[in-house]
């Protein structure tokens, strides 16, 4: 089953994500838009894991959560990943706590390469995608100057899932496979 570890939002988040959504689609003549269940703040994509890899990960993931305390964001900026003919992300970044995000996921990597994960060669560019396969009406810098209004907008994020994506009816649909709560135990 194809599988992934993300930070959890809540409604209040995801009603802010899809209101600067709404925003984005009334300047776009077309566009792939995640739905608003679908939210989330990806840490590490794992691929096809068989069932009985979940004890492994599992494991992983509640050791890891001890670790760390609730992060606390800022939403930051919009920005997009290139397509060939069109934006084919478009994202929100974050700022403040980003050192210790960062190093949530540092942590998580490390963990799933033990337990037999292949380790992302890219560099952890943490985004809250919005939609794919966009096209604008207007240039993206125009839009972007004008959403500054909807950011800094303050959330925490003390939610880590470990979710299963499949594709139902042509729609792509997330289903939590376990729920972790960040919050730290130990000094370090």
């Amino acid at each position: 089953m194809r599988s992934f570890i993300a930070l959890e939002f809540d409604e209040k988040l995801k009603d802010k994500l899809s209101n600067i959504q709404s925003n984005i689609k009334e300047e776009a003549i077309k566009g792939s838009w995640v739905p608003y269940d679908n939210f989330h703040l990806t840490l590490k994509f794992l691929g096809d894991i068989k069932l009985e890899d979940v004890p492994k990960i599992d494991k992983s993931i509640k050791n890891i959560c001890t670790k760390f305390n609730p992060m606390h964001l800022t939403l930051d900026r919009l920005g997009f990943f290139e397509g060939n003919e069109n934006i084919r992300v478009l994202w929100l970044g974050t700022r403040r706590d980003t050192k210790a995000l960062s190093t949530l996921h540092r942590r998580l990597e490390d963990e799933m390469v033990k337990i037999g994960f292949k380790r992302e060669n890219r560099r952890f560019k943490p985004h809250i995608t919005l939609a794919r396969r966009v096209v604008l009406k207007k240039d993206f810098y125009e839009l972007k100057d004008q959403l500054n209004k909807e950011m800094d907008y303050d959330f925490t994020l003390s939610k880590i899932k470990l979710m299963k994506s499949e594709e139902i009816m042509g729609k792509r649909v997330y289903t939590p496979l376990k729920s972790y709560k960040l919050k730290k135990t130990t000094t370090e």
